[in-house]
C-alpha cells in the first residue's frame, strides 16, 4: 500500500479535497473540546485540522510516511498545538492507543478496504470498539462493493481539475474475491502520468452487520451520503456511524 499512495502523496490534496458534505456531517456529531478523536487513514490531515478547533485533541494515523510529513508540514505552517501525527498501521491501533481512549474514531475515504480478509476486518472492528470510550462513536466511509459487485462496476467517475486527471478503473477477475483497483495521475503543469495498481476486498454491508453484532457495538447506522440519507443499494458510498 505504501507504493501507491508515495506516488501520489504530493498531489492528494488535489485529487481528494475535503468536501464541504463531509465537514457538515461531521459537525453534526456535536463535538465538544473535551473530546479526543482519532483518524485512522488521515492522508495529509485536512479532515484532523478541520475538527481540531472543536476537540480537546485529534490525532491522525497513516500506514504511508510521505503522507504524514505533509500532514506535520502543515502543522507548523497552522500552528494548531492540538494534533498529532503518526506513522501507523491500522492493525496495530491497540498496541499504540490505550483502552477508553477516544470518543470518536474515523476511518474515512475508503481506508477499511485496504484489509484484505473479514477476520482482519472484524478485527480492527474489535480493536477500535476497543479505545473508543463509553459511548464512543466509529464512523466509517467506503464504497458500496455490493453494487459495485452487482453491476461489475469497470470504470469510477473521473476525476479533472485545474491540477490533476485521475481515472479509477477496477480488475474483477483477476485476483478473486478481491478487487483490483487500477489508476493513472495525469499532472497536468507536467504532464506526468503516474499509473499504479492496489488489492481491495470489497466488503459489503451484510458483513458488516455481523461483524458489528461481534463486537457489541450498541447502535449501528448507514447512510449512503454525507447528507445524511438512509443507505439503499443504489448509493455510491456506504457510511457507518456505530455507537459503542
Amino acid at each position: 500500500m505504501n507504493k501507491f499512495y508515495q506516488s501520489i502523496a504530493r498531489h492528494y490534496d488535489h485529487i481528494f479535497p475535503l468536501s464541504d458534505g463531509l465537514k457538515k456531517f461531521l459537525y453534526t456529531f456535536g463535538i465538544t473540546n473535551t473530546d479526543h478523536i482519532l483518524d485512522i487513514g488521515c492522508a495529509t490531515g485536512e479532515v484532523v485540522f478541520y475538527l481540531a478547533p472543536y476537540a480537546q485533541s485529534v490525532t491522525g494515523i497513516d500506514l504511508d510516511p510521505d503522507l504524514i510529513e505533509i500532514a506535520r508540514s502543515k502543522k507548523n505552517e497552522r500552528g494548531r498545538k492540538n494534533v498529532a501525527f503518526f506513522v501507523r498501521d491500522m492493525s496495530d491501533i491497540d498496541n499504540v492507543f490505550i483502552p477508553d481512549q477516544f470518543r470518536i474514531v474515523l476511518c474515512l475515504g475508503n481506508t477499511l478496504v485496504h484489509l484484505l480478509s473479514p477476520d482482519t476486518i472484524n478485527n480492527f472492528l474489535g480493536k477500535v470498539s476497543n479505545i473508543l470510550s463509553g459511548n464512543g462513536m466509529f464512523i466509517f466511509q467506503i464504497l458500496n462493493y455490493e453494487k459495485i459487485l452487482e453491476q461489475r462496476t469497470r470504470e469510477l467517475p473521473l476525476i479533472d481539475n485545474d491540477k490533476i486527471i485521475f481515472r479509477r478503473s477496477y480488475d474483477h477477475d483477476t485476483q478473486k474475491p478481491l478487487l483490483v483497483f487500477d489508476t493513472s495521475l495525469t499532472v497536468k503543469a507536467s504532464s506526468e502520468t503516474i499509473n499504479n495498481s492496489i488489492t481491495l476486498y470489497p466488503l459489503r454491508q451484510e458483513e458488516l452487520i455481523q461483524m458489528s453484532n461481534r463486537h457489541l457495538y450498541r447502535s449501528i447506522q448507514f447512510y449512503g451520503g454525507f447528507d445524511g440519507r438512509a443507505f439503499n443499494a443504489q448509493h455510491d458510498l456506504l457510511i457507518g456511524v456505530w455507537q459503542k
